[in-house]
């Protein structure tokens, strides 16, 4: 459940300041400084409200709170991921692409399918979750605030802090410019006296699943497939299996087209089912020092960059202040092109950016860029992370 401001002025006097941060506004400010301007300083509603990302991302969420909250069963989920999907995508036709219908078509068809698969076939957490946990942590003299999506103690006695994920996979170093959030959070609990090496972070990347499957030198290995792919991507292991077990081309041909029609391994004879094992992705990201020193750094210096720019706007009430430059604005112009709130109406440096594109000066497409939560009713609002006792 979300705080109320009262309940948020109440952190702020038990922390001794006079502003409370998120992840999200500093993350909006790294993105674009203009867009951060039109959102945090005007507080101005966007203009571009038919993106189906942040809704759809939003709806996840929000199934799967109500399922470990025990307000929902399991089986409920794909009813309401159908009814939430009807009402955003067919009725209030949000979009995927903007720009492209063809190409919107094809990635709500895909998306569609691997939430589907979600929530069909979702892994559940065999511990006690808890979800949407509200957390503050302390970077220098600055007070951040969120909600952890999931956060749970495993066997080991650590403290599994999960982000759940609807976009695309990150991998190698775009899995490390993404741990912002989680890192942040992970302070908090580690400032609440849980050591370092007993948090774990990790993003549960919806959309796929991981395979462990055993080669036929008896290795095993896992892969982190799109759930609308799963029997596509093991046709060659299966029939490496299919035909050590003597099975003709005729019969593999027609286990390989049942896994695609079903795409899955249930068509498969059970020994071959058994060289497999079908789960979430979660993708866990090292929790070290080194990461936690970059982000509280970065932050900081973000922070300071905020106030340094709120101050200058103060005095001069001019907007310069927070333009983007050109070169910033290439660099995420997919972003304001498919994901942002504010069309190029509002957001003057894109607007600059898209005249000069029209000049010859720039590819819209140069470069891709970022991807894409409620009240609380009472007079004291307990703020301690005493909750990690109860799970």
């Amino acid at each position: 459940m979300r705080l109320s401001s009262e309940e948020l002025k109440e952190v702020m006097n038990k922390n001794n300041v006079d502003r409370l941060y998120s992840w999200s506004m500093i993350n909006t400010f790294m993105t674009s400084s203009y867009e951060y301007y039109l959102k945090y300083v005007l507080h101005k509603e966007g203009d571009l409200q038919n993106c189906v990302y942040g809704t759809m991302g939003g709806l996840a969420h929000d199934i799967l709170e109500r399922l470990y909250n025990q307000e929902i069963k399991y089986s409920d989920m794909d009813n309401i991921y159908d009814d939430s999907w009807l009402t955003a995508v067919t009725i209030a036709d949000l979009k995927f692409d903007r720009n492209d219908e063809a190409h919107n078509q094809k990635l709500a068809e895909n998306y569609y399918a691997n939430l589907k698969h979600f929530f069909s076939n979702h892994t559940i957490i065999p511990y006690k979750v808890m979800t949407e946990r509200f957390i503050t942590t302390k970077i220098n003299d600055y007070i951040l605030q969120g909600y952890i999506d999931c956060i749970f103690k495993d066997e080991d006695d650590c403290i599994n802090i999960i982000d759940f994920k609807t976009s695309s996979m990150y991998k190698g170093k775009t899995l490390e410019e993404h741990s912002g959030q989680l890192t942040v959070y992970a302070l908090g609990v580690m400032q609440s006296g849980v050591p370092i090496e007993k948090v774990k972070i990790a993003f549960n990347f919806l959309k796929y699943v991981t395979i462990e499957y055993q080669q036929k030198n008896g290795a095993i290995k896992n892969r982190d497939v799109e759930r609308s792919k799963i029997g596509e991507s093991l046709q060659s292991n299966v029939k490496t299996w299919l035909k050590a077990a003597k099975y003709s081309e005729e019969e593999i041909d027609d286990y390989l087209m049942q896994m695609i029609d079903i795409n899955g391994i249930s068509c498969l004879p059970e020994d071959i089912q058994a060289k497999y094992k079908i789960t979430d992705c979660y993708v866990y990201i090292p929790l070290t020092d080194e990461l936690i020193k970059h982000w509280t750094d970065l932050i900081t210096c973000e922070i300071k960059d905020i106030l340094l720019r709120e101050k200058d706007y103060q005095d001069t009430h001019s907007e310069a202040v927070f333009y983007d430059t050109q070169e910033s604005v290439k660099a995420q112009s997919y972003y304001f092109a498919t994901l942002c709130e504010y069309s190029a109406n509002l957001h003057k440096p894109y607007k600059e950016y898209l005249e000069s594109r029209e000049n010859g000066a720039v590819d819209l497409f140069g470069n891709v860029g970022a991807d894409v939560k409620a009240e609380v009713h009472s007079s004291v609002v307990d703020t301690s992370l005493d909750w990690l006792n109860d799970i």
